[in-house]
């Protein structure tokens, strides 16, 4: 006959309720009992039925992860760090594509919440676009966490970088290394990472006093493909800028390739930054030079914080600000000494 939580119970010396609330790594339980609880259900093999653990407490132990348009290398870091984390906690993980723009896809994350289907969210970029979403999951009493929300204003948990500022930061280091003719490549316009970082490229020339050309800011995505667009338009303008900002690596990646298509030396004769710093900046040649973010900890935290709201643990904050790093590589150098007019001699086929 199976092992239940009654005789863990007995043989523990505590209640039905007291095993209960260890197993649910609940915080009510002193550390001598859950050490002695522990033992027991470790001597006794007891295995739990999950079935009637989610009927008791009313939970699913599953976190849904929503994600639409993003860079797959900035998702696989935020996946890592989810599952990292809800595995400490013992939740599982859904990931879920959306676009929260469709009716059905928000009525299916409602009904996923009102049948109690998963216990919380965390929204990716831009799925926290719609607010009409997330005032129904308040209503719901259903705990969510968004990373880099649009409105960061709000008053709902988010984990976020300061992308504005940090883009200030990058866009000032290439004005030292004496660009002044620097071309700008967008993520996703939906995303609001792709729109703070070209304000703050914005106003960081504007700061500076250096004229912007429009020409010299080209639309995109979060793609490899976006950057090998966005850099042929560029490169192929009557004044040639000395460098790109790329608003992520995968981007960045693109530019490189293309300019290696041309036969236009990075860094000698055009500088290339990106953004995130993922594994794919230190793979491309030469290595990028990037703001990185810890997308990594950022997921990590927001699972935590999730996690944290759905077992009503007190919380200090629910708003958390991370900083970000320059790392500087060889994709970067001093802007050439070039003809104020330069155009790119196109490869003959």
């Amino acid at each position: 006959m199976p092992t239940t939580i009654r005789d863990v119970a007995k043989r523990a010396g505590v209640s039905v309720k007291t095993v209960s609330r260890v197993l649910n790594q609940e915080p009510m339980v002193n550390d001598n009992t859950r050490t002695r609880v522990e033992k027991v259900i470790a001597q006794l093999e007891y295995v739990p039925n999950i079935s009637a653990q989610r009927l008791a407490r009313g939970r699913a132990k599953v976190i849904a992860l929503l994600f639409d348009n993003v860079s797959q290398t900035y998702l696989n870091d935020v996946l890592k760090g989810c599952f990292q984390e809800a595995r400490e906690t013992g939740f599982g993980v859904l990931t879920y594509p959306c676009d929260v723009q469709k009716i059905q896809d928000r009525q299916a994350i409602l009904q996923l919440a009102a049948q109690r289907r998963v216990d919380g969210f965390i929204f990716t970029p831009p799925c926290d676009n719609v607010v009409e979403l997330l005032q129904d999951l308040t209503r719901l009493n259903v705990p969510f966490v968004r990373l880099s929300p649009r409105n960061h204003r709000l008053p709902y948990p988010h984990v976020r970088i300061r992308d504005y500022e940090s883009a200030i930061s990058l866009t000032e280091y290439l004005i030292t290394l004496g660009h002044r003719c620097i071309g700008f490549i967008m993520g996703s316009q939906d995303h609001s990472a792709s729109e703070a970082r070209l304000d703050g490229f914005r106003d960081a020339l504007k700061k500076h006093k250096i004229q912007l050309d429009e020409k010299l800011v080209c639309s995109g995505d979060w793609t490899f493909a976006a950057g090998m667009t966005g850099a042929r338009k560029l490169l192929g303008c009557e004044t040639r800028p000395t460098a790109i900002f790329a608003s992520n690596d995968d981007i960045a990646a693109g530019v490189l390739f293309t300019a290696h298509q041309l036969g236009i030396r990075v860094p000698n004769q055009l500088t290339v930054t990106g953004f995130d710093d993922v594994p794919l900046a230190q793979q491309v040649w030469p290595p990028l030079t990037t703001m990185r973010q810890p997308i990594l900890q950022i997921a990590q935290m927001a699972t935590h914080l999730l996690t944290d709201l759905i077992k009503k643990h007190p919380v200090k904050t629910v708003h958390y600000d991370l900083p970000t790093e320059l790392v500087i590589r060889e994709s970067s150098a001093r802007a050439p000494d070039i003809p104020e007019k330069q155009t790119v001699k196109k490869k003959s086929r």
